[in-house]
């Protein structure tokens, strides 16, 4: 069974690399929003754009609309995110400006409402992950998670690399 589901994996991979043009001369980096966002590159930037303060130990904050909400307050017919911070036993601050830089991304099983379409951060010792939810069946794309982000953060996309 495992197979199957490695090779179905890769095959939507490739489906997806295929169906988005790379740009170069350069042109702008940006994915078009109906893209899934776990075809984010490596080296793609989540910038801060307000203060944040991460609860001590391994705290999670959640967000939508570009506002923070408890995990109660979700509409679950909007996307939302949740940003889990590193285990760290003191209270930290994400001032704006501050570029977390994604290791890696993880696509979810495309079922509705559960966080699992996911952008890595492994080498911040802040944050460990931002992991976000679609309210419909299939993948987060950009546009949700720029609808996510209002204006709490925003996304550089990391330039294509052609070869």
């Amino acid at each position: 069974m495992r197979p199957v589901r490695n090779l179905a994996v890769l095959l939507t991979l490739v489906a997806c690399s295929l169906s988005v043009p790379l740009r170069s001369d350069g042109q702008s980096a940006d994915l078009p929003d109906t893209t899934p966002f776990a075809s984010l590159g490596s080296g793609t930037a989540v910038n801060v754009n307000v203060d944040i303060i991460l609860p001590a130990n391994q705290g999670t904050l959640y967000f939508q609309n570009g506002a923070f909400v408890q995990w109660e307050a979700i509409d679950k017919a909007t996307p939302s995110c949740r940003l889990s911070a590193g285990d760290s036993p003191t209270v930290r601050k994400l001032v704006p400006g501050r570029k977390l830089i994604v290791t890696g991304t993880r696509f979810g099983s495309g079922v509705a409402n559960l966080y699992g379409d996911t952008l890595l951060f492994d080498d911040d010792a802040t944050i460990a992950q931002l992991q976000c939810m679609s309210p419909r069946k299939g993948f987060m794309t950009i546009g949700d998670l720029k609808k996510v982000f209002g204006g709490l953060f925003s996304l550089i996309q990391a330039e294509p690399v052609v070869g």
